[in-house]
């Protein structure tokens, strides 16, 4: 037995799901060495304040709770040694994206499955169960943060065509958004859901689009339309400011505007990565969009994130207001999204800010994650990814090298109480009413949350036999329940 399963045998955490459990003490006494038994306390202090299997919400989507993780070694090339998205498997990954749509929906073929989820949108948005009408616009929110501050050091960025100065230099680079996963998602959209390429927009609005996506990605479809705030050189489409706020955060600190193309999209697609974050644990698809509005960055939003200045800071903990709670509930955002996809091909390293690692955690067992995860709610989705990560960056599978120092960033304690605020109103903050919208309505609840059983079964309440909760069904299907 290895060291690791030792330790999670003993302290308990493997049954508890890395959770809280009543018996941590007792199940302490078997630990010897000194470290293990601080790194365990910490764990245990940091993790989530509600144990496994214990959902509450309400559950979205054509298969209400489902979460569809799709799982293929082959994706990646083990050996890379250059650029992540140089060393992607685009025809897998095309292929991995085309059963998880299959599977989330339940049907035989993408269109069919692509009009359930068009009318399964509407009906939560408007009442009326309809598909997806022609001329109907879709903006793909994408990562592509590191680009901003890289391109900087050229004439607005312009200079060199949005490509990435000085690639001699580097090997691997922050994960975000690369070119296989919106690819996939074009071919649904396009061959299958007979969407016009004219009416499909991606951008991260706050930051210009790398031009080896732009490039892979026009090769295929040449008239989809790639957002810029900054030029509309190079083919991009200019970004142009709302004429007024759209967004306003529930404890009345400020307002924001957002881009028309968020403002007047029918439909929007959120395409995030999966990796821990320095200051919010976890950063998926609600903090993708910290990129949404229109100021030139989100330091302003991070104070409402649950380790600012430091992983020990006060605001870790439940109940506090949580901004990525409005982001999910702003009718722009979160309550406009058709679809949420997590890119987790590689998986992102110990911060938002350092390059992919491979995996320890079954089943990547030291190679890339080599995953997608898909579903129609955004609570389910990220409560399952919070899962994968507080596993995998638990202080004993990960070690940051750079800086010499274990992280722990996704346990800290408190990092999912934006998802309880998403699920529940009873978990709202103290004099806090979520309505980011200004409408006088407060938000519903966006998803059902809860935990896995433990991280080898990673079992949710539905893949139990229950009737409520999450269902986690996995590409291919031993992975859940094994």
């Amino acid at each position: 037995m290895s060291s690791r399963r030792k330790f999670l045998k003993n302290s308990g955490m493997a049954a508890a799901g890395l959770g809280l459990s009543p018996l941590f003490a007792e199940e302490l006494k078997g630990i010897t060495n000194d470290m293990r038994l601080f790194q365990a306390q910490q764990i245990e202090r940091w993790g989530p304040d509600d144990g496994p299997n214990q959902p509450f919400g309400v559950e979205k989507g054509v298969n209400p709770g489902r979460v569809v993780w799709a799982w293929d070694p082959n994706a990646t090339n083990e050996n890379s040694t250059t650029y992540f998205w140089e060393n992607t498997n685009n025809e897998l990954v095309c292929k991995m994206f085309h059963e998880s749509v299959l599977k989330l929906t339940g049907k035989n073929t993408s269109s069919e499955a692509w009009d359930a989820i068009f009318k399964n949108f509407n009906k939560e948005k408007t009442g009326i169960e309809k598909g997806y009408s022609k001329g109907e616009k879709i903006f793909v929110k994408i990562n592509q943060t590191s680009a901003r501050g890289a391109l900087r050091r050229f004439e607005g960025g312009l200079a060199n065509g949005y490509a990435r100065p000085d690639p001699t230099t580097q090997t691997f680079v922050t994960y975000e958004q690369g070119i296989a996963s919106v690819l996939a998602l074009l071919r649904e959209l396009v061959n299958e859901a007979g969407i016009d390429q004219e009416d499909i927009l991606i951008a991260d609005p706050q930051n210009p689009t790398w031009k080896h996506n732009a490039d892979a990605w026009w090769a295929e479809f040449p008239n989809v339309k790639i957002g810029s705030k900054m030029s509309a050189d190079f083919g991009r489409t200019l970004l142009v400011e709302s004429e007024k706020e759209l967004f306003f955060t529930s404890n009345k600190a400020w307002s924001e505007k957002f881009f028309t193309v968020t403002e007047k999209a029918d439909y929007l697609i959120n395409a995030s990565q999966l990796k821990p974050h320095v200051m919010g644990g976890i950063t998926i698809s609600a903090k993708n969009h910290f990129g949404s509005h229109t100021q030139n960055g989100s330091s302003h939003f991070h104070q409402y994130l649950p380790i600012v200045g430091g992983r020990y800071n006060i605001n870790s903990g439940y109940r506090k207001y949580r901004i990525l709670t409005d982001l999910m509930g702003s009718k722009y955002l979160g309550r406009n999204t058709l679809i949420h996809i997590v890119d987790g091909l590689f998986g992102g390293g110990s911060n938002e800010q350092r390059e992919p690692v491979k995996y320890f955690m079954p089943p990547f067992n030291n190679n890339w994650c080599n995953s997608l995860f898909v579903s129609l709610d955004q609570v389910a989705l990220e409560s399952v990814c919070y899962d994968f990560l507080r596993t995998e960056w638990n202080g004993v599978h990960q070690h940051d090298s750079r800086n010499n120092n274990t992280e722990y960033d996704p346990n800290v304690n408190g990092v999912d109480d934006y998802l309880h605020q998403a699920a529940d109103s009873k978990y709202w903050a103290e004099g806090i009413v979520y309505d980011p919208d200004n409408s006088g309505t407060p938000i519903p609840s966006l998803g059902v949350h809860e935990h896995w059983n433990n991280p080898v079964s990673k079992q949710y309440s539905r893949n139990l036999g229950k009737n409520y909760g999450i269902e986690l069904v996995s590409i291919p299907e031993n992975l859940v329940g094994a």
